[in-house]
């Protein structure tokens, strides 16, 4: 068959039961070019934004770092360099060589990262449209008596693109004050600007996707734009204290490390080595440690001590940003304190946390367990204040996300693993614990003794017609593993036909009917009771049976079912079904036509049939 090269065209495939008429795409050169020329606007437009983000920090930007050269570091007192900062243009100062350390009033400089006590960090160069003026800021800054805190504010409002009239009184204060040179560029609305260019490239380019979907499809540089604008609405509307603001950005963190050991030294030049060393988290100063070689130093001679002073080299300050290699860590810009006075106030570890669990289910006996069963609830309490829960998973359902105390209710799914997040609402420290949750797994079948066959009729644990290839037994269910609960859950077993051969042909095709429900619609049972080492017990037994037909042949043959069983929740059966077992029932007339047996799961009897008859 042949066919144009238009929009498409129909191809009749053959099957079993008939021809189907499958549409087949054919490429349009004119959407084509049309996705090619959105594809080419929307690279032009990501770089064109990424250009104009105020704060760029990518977790590999850093200076290489080296072993130190010479002797062990030794500062001596820290010099006064609030004076010569002020007047630097590019963030830096000139020091005689020598070993110093200052220290540094630290910024976050990326909103909604942790900020963990005692990280590491790598120097980096400060980079983004804004960093000349972050630069300017934190070099002007220890000249002025200012609350760090509403320095904090206005590093944030100038990250969020806030345009000057917006920022608040407190904030355009210190603007005026301390950069009144780049009032102009504090003008403009970053974000705005953006968003108004891309609708002028909308504009012109059929196609285009919406400016959320087009951010969505520019990777890293996108995501940065969305969180610019999340940042911006919260600076826009911020709560009435900085503690209340901090709790919305800064989600606090326990230690951790971007590596192991010792912050390395950073060569900034061939004269200069820096690092930063903190204890503390963004709301505490740090030390910004320096050595400066001379320049004998340098030659390539090798290395005894410092030597005398041979003219100073330029040091970074304003002009750096500590990195902490992660984008789940803040950044820090720093500033010197005047006078190189010891840290104020003293760095504090952030606070720890932690979230202790009890099943509401009291069996197992262990009620602290990190197993669950699906949809089985557990209760979570929070070591400290309120916290703000989250279940950044999905799966199963908290149930609220503030409190001390709050419900998980597990997945109706296996899982292996799922974590709970929660965040105390004064402190922000973290807490989180993690669940596996499990499904049912292939049923345990136990033949039910003698005379205790439940319910009722049959009084015996197998039944048999004399003379005749009937076969089969009454069984207990339980459901595995015994480690967690299933009281929260139903099962079933799924309607099958039986495949049947020899006496038993007569049963060919015939329905599987469990639980002796009248239709193909199966009953859900619940548990009954927990068992240790077998599970949870099923509130209604199982029978096997052959069945029997009178007047048989004695052929060699089998009648077998193979069942899938399903559960569902135990308060909404409208949930799934999920298959989480497959059951082989089968009974059988061996070759040597007297032995029978039946057998499911893992349940199996053995009988001739010559035994008298049970039923």
């Amino acid at each position: 068959m042949a066919c144009a090269l238009f929009a498409g065209c129909i191809i009749l495939l053959a099957t079993a039961t008939g021809s189907v008429a499958l549409p087949i795409p054919i490429p349009n050169p004119a959407g084509a070019a049309q996705d090619a020329a959105v594809r080419a606007a929307l690279s032009s437009f990501g770089k064109a934004i990424g250009d104009q983000l105020p704060i760029v920090v990518s977790p590999s930007d850093a200076y290489p770092t080296a072993e130190l050269p010479g002797l062990p570091f030794a500062a001596a007192s820290a010099r006064n360099i609030t004076a010569l900062l002020r007047a630097s243009t590019d963030g830096t100062v000139s020091l005689p060589p020598g070993d110093y350390a200052f220290s540094v009033d630290v910024f976050c400089m990326k909103a909604h990262a942790h900020s963990p006590s005692g990280h590491r960090y790598l120097v980096a160069p400060l980079r983004g449209s804004a960093a000349d003026i972050f630069r300017a800021l934190n070099s002007r800054i220890p000249s002025y008596q200012l609350d760090h805190r509403a320095v904090q504010v206005l590093s944030w409002d100038i990250q969020a693109g806030l345009p000057y009239s917006v920022m608040p009184q407190a904030q355009r204060a210190i603007a005026d004050r301390v950069i009144p040179d780049f009032r102009s560029r504090l003008n403009a609305d970053v974000y705005t600007s953006i968003r108004a260019q891309y609708d002028q490239v909308a504009s012109k380019v059929p196609g285009m996707p919406s400016f959320d979907g087009a951010l969505g499809r520019l990777g890293s540089v996108g995501q940065a734009v969305l969180e610019m604008q999340r940042l911006r609405d919260e600076m826009a509307q911020p709560p009435p204290t900085f503690d209340e603001l901090v709790r919305e950005l800064v989600p606090f963190a326990p230690p951790e490390h971007a590596g192991s050991g010792e912050t390395p030294w950073s060569r900034y030049s061939d004269r200069v080595y820096v690092r930063f060393v903190t204890s503390g988290n963004f709301a505490t100063p740090g030390t910004y440690e320096v050595r400066v070689l001379a320049a004998s130093q340098v030659s390539g001679t090798r290395l005894f001590g410092l030597g005398p002073p041979s003219g100073g080299a330029n040091v970074p300050f304003s002009n750096v940003v500590n990195n902490p290699g992660t984008d789940s860590v803040q950044p820090l810009t720093q500033a010197p304190q005047p006078g190189g006075a010891p840290p104020q106030p003293t760095p504090s570890p952030s606070p720890s946390a932690e979230i202790t669990s009890e099943t509401v289910a009291t069996e197992p006996a262990d009620r602290s367990r990190h197993d669950l069963g699906v949809n089985e609830p557990v209760t979570l309490t929070f070591s400290g204040n309120n916290a703000q829960w989250s279940n950044a998973s999905g799966l199963g359902k908290l149930s609220s996300t503030s409190g001390k105390t709050v419900t998980y209710t597990a997945s109706i799914t296996a899982a292996p693993a799922v974590t709970i997040e929660a965040v105390d609402t004064v402190t922000h420290a973290t807490a989180t614990i993690t669940f596996k949750i499990l499904a049912p797994q292939d049923p345990l079948f136990e033949v039910i003794p003698g005379n205790q066959a439940t319910p009722p009729p049959e009084p015996d644990f197998f039944h048999h017609f004399q003379g005749i290839p009937s076969v089969g037994f009454d069984a207990n269910v339980y459901l595995q593993p015994d480690t967690v609960s299933f009281q929260y859950i139903k099962v079933r077993e799924k309607d099958v036909q039986f495949s049947a051969t020899g006496y038993y042909l007569w049963e060919n095709n015939k329905w599987h009917i469990g639980w002796d429900h009248a239709n193909l619609n199966p009953p859900w049972i619940e548990t009954r009771s927990f068992a240790q080492g077998k599970g949870w017990l099923l509130k209604l037994t199982d029978s096997v049976w052959s069945g029997a037909q009178p007047n048989p042949s004695l052929d060699p043959g089998f009648v077998k079912a193979v069942i899938p069983w399903q559960y569902t929740s135990a308060s909404n059966t409208s949930l799934g079904p999920y298959t989480f077992a497959t059951v082989t029932q089968i009974c059988e007339l061996h070759n040597d036509r007297s032995t029978l047996t039946a057998r499911k799961g893992t349940a199996t009897i053995s009988t001739t049939i010559s035994s008298p008859t049970y039923k």
